[in-house]
């Protein structure tokens, strides 16, 4: 299925009929994708089924060859990516650490054959920067932020995977969420209503909410759903705009757990940035503490108690094929068996 046949399965709002007539990605902004048939799914119809979840679970995951399928988790990719290269991305994280993967899209600005190429290039990194600081509102936030409020009124397990800007828009839809929440529950100046359903609000998050972030790049994750926020040592993106444990604890968050595997590459490199290498060493963390590919439970367990060994570079048996996901081939040359 091309482009734009799967661009006739969604259903645009009249005032973005420009937006992407000019750039045809952003056709499926915020809109679901199974990762391994490339099929586009309206959000729309998806939340108008009668068990939405469920539709989810079984139309629109991608699960890996002999998964057990007890587990699935929408995730919300990183920046610069049109919807095939980010179902291409998905796979591999599905099939490294044996997990369902829903994607919903963050679509992108780039053309294939852009008016003005210089431009074009640089239209993300704008709009992420707009993004990061609210003056930006992609349709993943608003649709995530409706879909965490579906689970959360009809108590639904719900679990949430982002990378890059991915992370962004989970951290502003998350707190979208909360806001839909209490105000739903609560008069404006009702203040002690709306402390009351902040307490639920958490109470009910920490028991359905799970988010797994790769290179998060957002400072402020509202209280409540169970984090683990995972990158490379040297990420430039998660370090100077996101969420570290040093962050942490002036937030006095120790509620948000972190796996911060070691250097890979040198200073400054953005491949460190790259999820498609912290997956790997992610998946021999499992297998380093014992724990069975894909059980996410366990790995937090760990965390939780501060027992967890985090797999080193040295100890992945790397596959050949990652130059076919490295962003400079010049990166490999940091990985012995792959130089």
């Amino acid at each position: 299925m091309n482009s734009s046949d799967k661009a006739k399965r969604i259903v645009s709002p009249w005032w973005r009929w420009p937006l992407e007539a000019f750039f045809p990605d952003k056709k499926f902004d915020g809109q679901f994708q199974n990762p391994g048939s490339e099929e586009v799914f309206d959000f729309d119809w998806v939340m108008a089924s009668q068990y939405p979840i469920a539709t989810i679970a079984s139309e629109i995951v991608y699960y890996p060859e002999n998964d057990k399928r007890e587990l699935f988790a929408i995730f919300v990719s990183g920046l610069g990516q049109r919807e095939s290269e980010s179902s291409r991305r998905s796979r591999r994280y599905a099939t490294t650490l044996l997990t369902g993967i829903a994607n919903m899209n963050n679509s992108t600005f780039l053309k294939q054959r852009p008016i003005i190429a210089f431009i074009n290039r640089y239209l993300d990194w704008i709009n992420a920067g707009l993004d990061y600081v609210g003056l930006s509102g992609s349709p993943v936030i608003e649709n995530a932020a409706t879909l965490i409020t579906y689970a959360v009124n009809n108590a639904i397990i719900l679990n949430l995977s982002g990378d890059s800007l991915g992370t962004i828009f989970l951290a502003r839809a998350l707190e979208l969420a909360k806001r839909n929440f209490i105000c739903r529950h609560a008069r404006v100046f009702d203040f002690r209503e709306r402390r009351i359903q902040e307490q639920k609000w958490k109470q009910r998050t920490s028991q359905l909410i799970n988010v797994f972030t790769f290179g998060n790049g957002y400072r402020k994750w509202v209280l409540g759903p169970n984090y683990i926020m995972v990158f490379i040592q040297g990420d430039p993106l998660a370090e100077k705009y996101g969420i570290t444990p040093q962050r942490a604890i002036k937030q006095k968050r120790d509620d948000i757990k972190f796996l911060i595997f070691p250097r890979l590459f040198p200073k400054g490199s953005f491949e460190a940035h790259n999820m498609m290498f912290t997956i790997e060493l992610l998946r021999q963390t499992f297998q380093k503490n014992q724990i069975e590919v894909g059980d996410f439970m366990s790995l937090y367990n760990k965390l939780n108690s501060s027992t967890l060994e985090i797999a080193t570079p040295d100890e992945v048996s790397w596959p050949s094929d990652m130059k076919k996901y490295v962003w400079n081939q010049d990166s490999l040359k940091s990985i012995p068996s792959l130089s």
